[in-house]
């Protein structure tokens, strides 16, 4: 994996670089990490092939909730996290879609439980599935699918992008359902098949995907709310 850290300072920055070594000795993996000193310094010379971005939040150029912002303009797909001593940035970090918080001084403990977590989230974004759409063969990844719509024999796929953005394809929602129920998608009407990780919200019929406002069917809702809350037990665990 590609890591960006960001860390203004040193004894901070050691701790963490510490932290990483002892999780390739452990877990035989291997880290290619850049440093910054500053938000400013990364974003300057910025390039979308880091992984993840381990970010300082307090720093005299650029702080790094404006850092994460100017990044998210560029990049949805890189995982952020926010290294800080106050746990509150954590409601704003939801703003940028952070990943995950370190609080500091960092514990190795601490830091190799979270990148359990920060490893599976990196395993997801890479599934992808090859579509043939209309605008031509597309590969999808399947974290930056909203939820797919069917109108009559028409199929549209909503992504995450920096502008709303749809894929079109010829085929059966039955299909499409039996290529995503295995990637924790789950149908919530005859119309929609919907990414569980986007869901923030259901109020009663209603299910928030993303900044879309979906409905869910009344036979449908009971078998849907069952596979939501399995979901959310497993990605918990």
């Amino acid at each position: 994996m590609r890591i960006a850290i960001v860390e203004d300072n040193q004894d901070e920055l050691n701790r963490l670089l510490g932290c990483f070594k002892q999780y390739e000795r452990e877990n035989h993996i291997k880290f290619d990490i850049v440093t910054f000193n500053d938000g400013f310094d990364l974003i300057i010379h910025y390039t979308e092939n880091y992984d993840a971005i381990y970010l300082d939040v307090q720093m005299p150029k650029m702080d790094g909730m404006t850092t994460a912002k100017k990044i998210r303009k560029h990049d949805k797909n890189v995982l952020i996290v926010f290294v800080t001593n106050y746990v509150q940035y954590a409601i704003e970090g939801y703003q940028v879609n952070a990943s995950d918080f370190l609080l500091k001084p960092v514990s190795y403990f601490n830091f190799s439980e979270h990148f359990k977590r920060i490893n599976q989230n990196f395993q997801s974004k890479q599934e992808s599935i090859m579509f043939n759409t209309l605008q031509g063969l597309k590969k999808v990844y399947l974290d930056s699918l909203y939820y797919v719509e069917s109108e009559k024999h028409y199929l549209h796929l909503h992504l995450i992008t920096d502008k709303e953005e749809q894929l079109d394809m010829l085929d059966t929602t039955k299909k499409m359902e039996e290529i995503l129920t295995p990637h924790n998608f789950f149908r919530c009407n005859n119309g929609y098949i919907v990414n569980l990780k986007h869901i923030s919200e259901v109020n009663g019929n209603i299910v928030k995907v993303g900044p879309y406002d979906l409905q869910i069917s009344r036979p449908r809702k009971k078998a849907f709310m069952q596979a939501l809350t399995e979901f959310l037990g497993s990605s918990d665990s």
